[in-house]
């Protein structure tokens, strides 16, 4: 394979997996455009750059957390938290895969119900509990425990999709 034909299939990649970042991030912000199930909403964005960092390792994965991360702050007026933790996410996940673990689907969910429920919980403690509000622990129980595991039963569709697009635009 000539190096042309290696930079074109690169670009196709990652322009590939921008694209799905883009739409999940359209898909989670936007209301209406996603079902929530009795007002529990999905997380997209965290387990896409799971899988994405698992795939495109460390540097790359990166990357694409903290563009992840900056179209959703673009949506929640947050002050880049989410460009920060999502690009934290993809390095970890990335240099895990890198060292010490394998890259397959139980490994992602494994990441995932590590990040997922951090992220919320962070989310939660530092809006409601730190916020003095007397409804915290309904508010946790009723919405956000919910959707932690709403967020992770997406998943392995996500994990499928980038395995698909990592197979199909791959370099070897």
């Amino acid at each position: 394979m000539t190096l042309e034909t290696e930079r074109k299939k690169l670009i196709l990649r990652r322009g590939s997996l921008a694209l799905i970042l883009l739409v999940l991030s359209v898909l989670q912000n936007t209301d209406g455009f996603f079902p929530q199930i009795f007002g529990v909403r999905a997380l997209l964005l965290i387990p896409a750059v799971v899988c994405i960092a698992m795939f495109e390792r460390d540097m790359a994965g990166m990357f694409f957390g903290l563009f992840a991360g900056a179209l959703w702050d673009m949506n929640a007026g947050g002050a880049s938290f989410n460009a920060l933790y999502l690009m934290a996410v993809g390095f970890i996940c990335g240099t895990l895969i890198n060292t010490i673990m394998r890259n397959n689907i139980v490994t992602a969910l494994l990441l995932s119900m590590v990040f997922i429920p951090v992220y919320v919980v962070g989310y939660w403690f530092f809006h409601y509990i730190v916020g003095g509000l007397d409804t915290a622990g309904f508010m946790f129980l009723r919405y956000y425990l919910p959707g932690i595991f709403y967020s992770a039963a997406f998943l392995p569709v996500m994990f499928i999709g980038v395995r698909a697009i990592e197979k199909n635009y791959s370099e070897e």
